[in-house]
């Protein structure tokens, strides 16, 4: 096959994803297991294709998750987005984003690619992202207000950011959690107005935002 007729062939397809909305993408590895042993207790209260449906996550999208360690979401994420999307995976971990590599090699991703960050720049490319992720790292940041606000150079001009954070009132816990008004103050400053909050998980909030005008 001539590389026009690939390249023809491959547009086809993302051109034939991105009409249907396809839900699962190339690999349709949501079929087999995509969790590791140890993920699959956070995935009972933290469904990733629920979490996926509410953010709108579609084939060919640019996603980006801050703070993936081992890429419990991420490999979903490179599912859902298929060959024609692409997912940024940033965190200061080194050794996590070893593992990442690893689990996308076993899964047969090529569409990810790993970013290490270093203090509150997540070195992720400018205009890139549809959306911004983050999953249960929101209450590690050291700056959060700081980090946040270099996320905004990373988004397209329509893209948003996701935060998946534990909500005290929800869960109970004095710890690992951030209070839905200290979270919604913080991200304000940094540069976002909220847009909505889905709650149906049952420890966690999903707070969606877009920069401000």
């Amino acid at each position: 096959m001539s590389m026009l007729k690939k390249r023809l062939k491959i547009g086809i397809l993302c051109l034939t994803m991105a009409v249907t909305g396809s839900i699962h993408a190339i690999h349709a590895q949501t079929a087999r297991d995509l969790a590791e042993p140890v993920e699959r207790e956070y995935n009972v209260w933290q469904p990733p294709e629920k979490i996926m449906d509410a953010m709108g996550l579609e084939a060919g999208m640019v996603i980006g998750e801050i703070g993936a360690g081992g890429g419990r979401f991420t490999v979903w994420f490179a599912d859902r987005v298929g060959e024609c999307g692409k997912v940024y995976a940033n965190d200061i971990d080194m050794g996590a984003l070893l593992h990442l590599k690893k689990r996308c090699k076993k899964h047969k991703f090529a569409n990810v690619v790993a970013r290490i960050g270093k203090g509150t720049d997540t070195n992720i490319p400018a205009g890139v992202l549809d959306i911004a992720f983050m999953i249960g790292t929101y209450h590690h940041l050291d700056k959060p207000v700081d980090l946040i606000r270099n996320i905004i150079p990373t988004l397209k001009h329509d893209g948003i950011l996701v935060i998946v954070e534990n909500d005290p009132e929800k869960s109970g816990w004095t710890s690992h959690t951030t209070p839905k008004d200290v979270l919604i103050r913080q991200v304000d400053r940094a540069g976002f107005e909220l847009v909505k909050i889905e709650t149906f998980l049952a420890r966690d909030n999903i707070y969606f935002f877009h920069p401000k005008s």
